[in-house]
């Protein structure tokens, strides 16, 4: 037990520092943009693609059209279509190559991008047109593929920083779908 308290008394720590430093005004955008789209993909590979399913079923539950992209559901890129459609692309380091595939496809069909990621001048987070910044990820990964990082063993430590920013972007995604609907109910929308 001894272990277990002090690795969540960490991430405790850790989250709240994270949270605290969000930019209020990347929030506001990413609420004002996510209010008007007809339809939300998220999209994110291994522990991203977590967060990504989980804010799709909490949009869901919202009463959002919503798709979730991920290593296994791939075969939904058709389904995006530009012009109302808005992706949320979750990925850390900002350089995941499928989450970068997926969001170039989206951009030239039309689509708004919002990125998730602790690094704002990532390879994603310039091909996006809104950006909320989560801390979380502390490097920059050698290899660009999920895949091949998978498979070449590279990976965050097993430790409360390995997980900080999906566990923050939970967090954080979980308060903005709670604005989305209380924002919903008071317009009566």
């Amino acid at each position: 037990m001894k272990i277990l308290n002090k690795f969540i008394e960490e991430l405790l720590n850790q989250l709240q520092e994270n949270i605290r430093k969000i930019d209020r005004k990347q929030v506001e955008e990413v609420l004002k943009v996510l209010q008007g789209a007809k339809r939300v993909i998220t999209v994110g590979m291994g522990r991203s693609a977590v967060v990504a399913r989980d804010l799709a079923i909490r949009l869901l539950q919202a009463g959002f059209n919503v798709i979730s992209i991920r290593e296994d559901l791939i075969g939904l890129i058709p389904m995006i279509k530009g012009g109302e459609d808005v992706v949320v692309a979750i990925s850390g380091s900002g350089e995941t190559e499928e989450v970068i595939t997926i969001c170039k496809v989206a951009r030239e069909r039309g689509a708004k991008i919002v990125a998730v990621t602790s690094f704002p001048d990532s390879t994603l987070g310039k091909l996006a047109d809104y950006v909320l910044c989560i801390g979380g990820r502390t490097r920059r990964w050698k290899y660009r593929g999920f895949l091949e990082r998978e498979v070449e063993g590279e990976r965050e430590p097993l430790s409360p920083s390995g997980s900080l920013f999906e566990v923050s972007s939970i967090i954080v995604l979980e308060g903005l779908v709670a604005e989305l609907v209380y924002l919903k109910q008071s317009t009566g929308g």
